[in-house]
């Protein structure tokens, strides 16, 4: 049994809730719009600030590899120096200084390979590794927030959104690339110069800075030559000839359809006066004109 001033009560609750619900689902999209739009100015105003050399997308893997490195200079030491070489068919890295100094790496010689030094992203193994890594960041990150871009955006085509998530990518994976490359190089003239060896930490700044320089470079190639937005109109030109070669087929395919239909319409039309024919003159010559007469009345 419900009482009516409980019942009352309810439907006041009931009413109340209703009444709120609207405000609080308009209030939440809005924040949600406002935070989408905060990221996107910040991805913005990052890679305006630093020429394009970073920005949220290359953030993470920038501090991926800045990590391994503190983490490494922490083991070996700042004036710690390490270089590989090829020995057998296999690659080793080595250590210079004191083995006692180290906690980890207490050796002198690691095969690349080894997970110790894979840990320290050091050696063939793992720059490939943390390659791959900062790729899959930086891939998702860009196609994330280029999207993000295009949502907020009145007046952006998809054309356009294609065109920047392949140019930004594009330039991160040669930026990645060119880091890695400088790493390796780094770690093997550090081999090659005998009297001399690269400090570590000469290796990994360089490595970050040369992907961050070949990045912002790339990025001004891309505002002088306007790459977007020459792959923006060549994407928009291939839609368009793609819709019109559909289009096209589509036709071609459909005046087909009818021509074949008209064949078979008239293929059917020639049988059955040609089996209505037979069927007369059957008549006529076994049944005889009256036969022929009686069925085929004028």
């Amino acid at each position: 049994m419900v009482y009516p001033l409980a019942e009352q009560r309810l439907a006041q609750q009931h009413g109340a809730a209703h009444d709120v619900n609207p405000v609080q689902d308009e209030a939440t999209i809005v924040s949600l719009q406002a935070f989408a739009q905060a990221i996107v100015d910040a991805h913005q105003g990052m890679a305006l600030m630093t020429g394009g050399a970073l920005d949220l997308a290359t953030l993470p893997g920038t501090l991926l590899d800045s990590r391994s490195g503190h983490q490494l200079l922490k083991e070996i030491g700042i004036k710690g120096r390490y270089y590989t070489k090829i020995a057998n068919g296999k690659t080793y890295v080595i250590f210079k200084g004191y083995p006692a100094v180290r906690e980890v790496l207490k050796g002198t010689r690691y095969l690349s390979s080894s997970p110790k030094v894979v840990a320290f992203g050091i050696g063939p193994e793992a720059i490939r590794a943390g390659g791959r890594a900062n790729a899959v960041i930086m891939i998702t990150c860009y196609v994330a927030l280029d999207i993000m871009q295009f949502i907020m955006s009145d007046t952006q085509l998809y054309s356009e959104l294609f065109a920047n998530i392949i140019v930004d990518v594009a330039i991160g994976a040669v930026a990645i690339g060119a880091g890695m490359a400088a790493a390796a190089a780094g770690a093997l003239l550090a081999g090659a110069i005998t009297t001399v060896a690269i400090p570590a930490l000469a290796i990994t700044a360089g490595a970050i800075v040369v992907g961050m320089a070949v990045g912002m470079a790339l990025g001004q190639l891309d505002k002088m030559f306007g790459l977007r937005e020459k792959l923006s109109a060549a994407l928009r030109w291939t839609g368009e000839a793609v819709a019109r070669g559909l289009q096209k087929t589509g036709q071609v395919i459909r005046e087909a359809q009818v021509s074949m239909r008209q064949k078979v319409e008239e293929l059917e039309r020639r049988s059955n006066r040609f089996f209505y024919n037979l069927e007369r003159e059957t008549i006529w010559h076994f049944g005889g004109p009256d036969l022929y007469n009686q069925i085929y009345r004028r």
